[in-house]
């Protein structure tokens, strides 16, 4: 994920077009100064308007298709709650969170190719295999590799509910706490409460690596499902990016238009199965949803509201101590309650 807060130059001139601005790099950012100007910017939903915008920059945006557009979303009719769903979302465990993230971030560094990184990816691999998941990895290049764990399902196990969160950092010292290593933290400690669940469809946990350098390990798993004619199993991508930071109680929901409705669903189990309030935003970026989103799957990232992201984003100050795990505890709720929703349909 990345936004950097800067003041675009504004000219006379008559822009001609809009777009989405679908990467936020700081010197992404810079070069887009001479070229556009912000019509409106709020969570993710970044929207610029320009004209003679060079190759180069357009590279960083999207033109816009009308679809795009972000919202609070308040549930009219409150479902009424699953007793078995209230009693498995109430098995997750905020210390266990915190003690996973912390765990993470001990490691110097876990930028992608680096030897912390295949440290962590080992360790990840055996957490997950530990709680009765039948593992593997699968590498997009030498050294650098993803880990897959899956529980098969009982009923249809060619039905796939896949669960996924980054666990690679920019690399800065001891740091990644929220970028990702909540996301993962959350990810391991949906696969503890989820291991003891009688599925009927399979659940299948997917910890990517290389997301900082481009959604390399979600691009390469996307592309081996396509080439197999295996994508179609997915019924449901979940996606946890940055969900540890957090003052307002906002969980941010995203995907493309096209699934817009998947959006109120997970807004509608938040508002049973959880304190978080739901803003939803269409037009999906920056993060490993995308891929899913453009091989047709349905697929949806949860991330922490975006307008009051973590100052530390993408920072050395990126630390354990700075995140809120209750946050990031509803999440992990939200994303049990939506994976057991999905599984009984």
């Amino acid at each position: 994920m990345k936004l950097l807060t800067v003041a675009l130059l504004f000219s006379t001139t008559t822009f001609a077009a809009r777009y989405q601005v679908i990467s936020q790099h700081p010197h992404d950012v810079k070069d887009l100064e001479k070229y556009v100007r912000t019509v409106s910017e709020s969570g993710r939903l970044w929207i610029v308007e320009g004209t003679n915008v060079p190759k180069s920059v357009l590279s960083n945006l999207r033109r816009l298709d009308g679809s795009e557009k972000h919202y609070l979303y308040s549930s009219m009719n409150k479902m009424a709650a699953n007793p078995n769903i209230r009693n498995q979302v109430s098995k997750m465990s905020e210390t266990l969170i915190r003690d996973y993230v912390v765990k993470l971030a001990g490691y110097k560094t876990r930028y992608a190719g680096t030897p912390e990184n295949e440290k962590a990816v080992e360790e990840i691999e055996m957490n997950l295999s530990e709680l009765g998941y039948v593992t593997s990895q699968i590498c997009y290049a030498s050294r650098r590799c993803s880990v897959l764990a899956e529980k098969k399902g009982s009923v249809a196990e060619d039905k796939v509910i896949l669960v996924e969160a980054h666990m690679d950092s920019v690399g800065k010292d001891f740091a990644g706490a929220d970028d990702n290593a909540s996301g993962t933290a959350v990810l391991v400690e949906m696969a503890r409460v989820l291991s003891t669940y009688k599925n009927q469809k399979t659940i299948r946990f997917f910890v990517t690596n290389g997301e900082e350098g481009g959604l390399l390990g979600a691009e390469h798993y996307v592309k081996t499902l396509k080439a197999s004619g295996r994508v179609k199993e997915l019924s449901l991508v979940i996606n946890m990016d940055m969900v540890g930071w957090n003052s307002n109680g906002i969980v941010e929901l995203e995907t493309n238009s096209g699934f817009e409705n998947l959006a109120k669903m997970f807004a509608d189990l938040a508002a049973t199965y959880t304190t978080l309030k739901s803003k939803i935003t269409l037009g999906a970026w920056g993060s490993d949803h995308v891929p899913f989103l453009k091989a047709g799957v349905p697929a949806l990232l949860t991330i922490e509201d975006w307008s009051t992201k973590t100052p530390c984003y993408h920072a050395s100050c990126d630390k354990p101590e700075g995140l809120n795990y209750a946050y990031a505890t509803e999440i992990g709720k939200l994303n049990v309650s939506a994976v057991m929703t999905k599984d009984a349909e």
